[in-house]
């Protein structure tokens, strides 16, 4: 069945995914700082990114195959409830004194779990809420909330409550997902029953063959596989750079506790202006361009920022990195959604998004260890330089022509059949 657009229903999952993001933000500073109080060790703080990111390695294939099984709107719900448990138990620690790096990596770990299922599902359900020509609003909507969430609110409340109770940024973040539980069940049942009308009768078949169509869906796309080397090699240098922002900021910059916050926030706005942008550079530069500028520029921001000068050329080259990064992140969702059938949609992101998210985890050890051999900038420098060399790699693929080409057939081949036969 052909989606419509219902802005009713996708404001509430706009608004529940506003909620857990916030959650997330508060995460992004209180965690790496909550590690730096119990150990130095850029390899041991690092290592929150890789178990968080790790999941998506080994579970992002049965989640994808579980979000084209079953009703979309409760998996999302159940990873909620997972990340605020998650939280719960981080607070319950910090008040009882019993924090350690061993429960953190379990903790983040759970989150990470919960994170597959939540982003699978939602990357499949928001395409039956929209028409494919409202994809590029939707999506930069999300991708524009996630960013004053995660990054630009998020952060500096977490920094200042750390600052002022320890315990307060994961109480704040357990109440946040607890919140999205809720908002997610006033999406009602017709869309869920719309959304199923579309699929193909799973239940007949394995996980494991479900599975399996998505991965050979995912490996006949040339598209689809540079689009996850892209990303994959950016999530890479952004955990070997970013994981260890912390002792960049506390070390080489002279950054305080509640300082942190701020600069991640700072850095953020760059972001914040890319998703409002987005649309205007989407129309100026053509598919195959984009992607090739917006990985030149952020890999040269990834690399400035190891310069670390002081905290205010910091600041510029994050919030450049994040004006870049989001920009193409709004388009390449976009052109995913448009080319992967509906039917499908879980399956194949749980693939794209296993090697594109599960590269976090390569990239963390990778910078943590860097950092401990030759330096903490040193991550950000060889982060810059693998997305540099990735954006010329991929370009026979991702160029204007190509991408073109892609989108014409995915559009014919999902028409109805009296079109295709028109079209033919």
């Amino acid at each position: 069945m052909k989606p419509i657009s219902d802005v009713r229903q996708f404001r509430r999952l706009w608004l529940a995914t506003a909620t857990s993001n916030l959650s997330d933000g508060v995460s992004l500073a209180a965690a790496p700082l909550l590690a730096a109080s119990i150990t130095r060790d850029p390899a041991l703080i690092a290592g929150i990114t890789v178990v968080q990111r790790a999941p998506w390695l080994f579970l992002a294939f049965i989640s994808g195959a579980l979000a084209d099984r079953l009703d979309r709107r409760r998996v999302t719900q159940a990873a909620n409830w997972i990340r605020a448990a998650a939280f719960a138990t981080l607070l319950v620690a910090v008040v009882s004194d019993s924090m350690s790096m061993s429960l953190l990596y379990v903790v983040f770990f759970a989150i990470g779990t919960a994170e597959t299922l939540y982003d699978s599902s939602t990357a499949a359900w928001l395409p039956t809420l929209v028409e494919s020509k409202d994809l590029a609003w939707a999506n930069g909507r999300l991708q524009t909330t996630y960013v004053i969430c995660n990054e630009f609110v998020g952060p500096p409340v977490g920094g200042f409550l750390f600052a002022a109770a320890a315990f307060a940024p994961f109480a704040l973040g357990t109440a946040g997902y607890l919140a999205a539980v809720g908002l997610l069940a006033l999406i009602p049942a017709a869309v869920k029953r719309r959304q199923e009308a579309e699929y193909e009768p799973l239940t007949v078949r394995s996980v494991k063959a479900d599975i399996g169509v998505g991965a050979r869906w995912y490996w006949s796309s040339p598209t689809l596989r540079a689009m996850s080397l892209v990303a994959a090699v950016g999530n890479a240098a952004s955990a070997a750079s970013y994981g260890i922002l912390v002792l960049l900021a506390q070390e080489e910059l002279g950054v305080s506790e509640s300082g942190y916050g701020v600069l991640l926030a700072a850095g953020a706005v760059g972001a914040v202006l890319g998703g409002m942008a987005a649309g205007k550079v989407g129309e100026w530069l053509r598919p195959g361009t984009l992607i090739l500028v917006t990985n030149l520029v952020s890999a040269a921001s990834t690399a400035g920022m190891g310069l670390a000068v002081n905290p205010a050329v910091t600041v510029v080259f994050m919030a450049l990195d994040g004006f870049a990064v989001l920009i193409q992140t709004i388009h390449v969702v976009t052109l995913r959604q448009q080319i992967v059938p509906n039917e499908l949609m879980g399956r194949v992101t749980s693939v794209y998004r296993a090697l594109a998210v599960g590269s976090f985890s390569v990239g963390g050890i990778a910078g943590g260890l860097l950092a401990k051999s030759f330096g903490i900038p040193a991550s950000f420098y060889a982060g810059g330089a693998a997305m540099a060399i990735t954006a010329f790699i991929v370009l026979p693929v991702l160029n204007n022509a190509r991408i073109a080409r892609v989108k014409e057939e995915a559009e014919a081949s999902q028409a109805p059949e009296q079109q295709r036969e028109e079209i033919s």
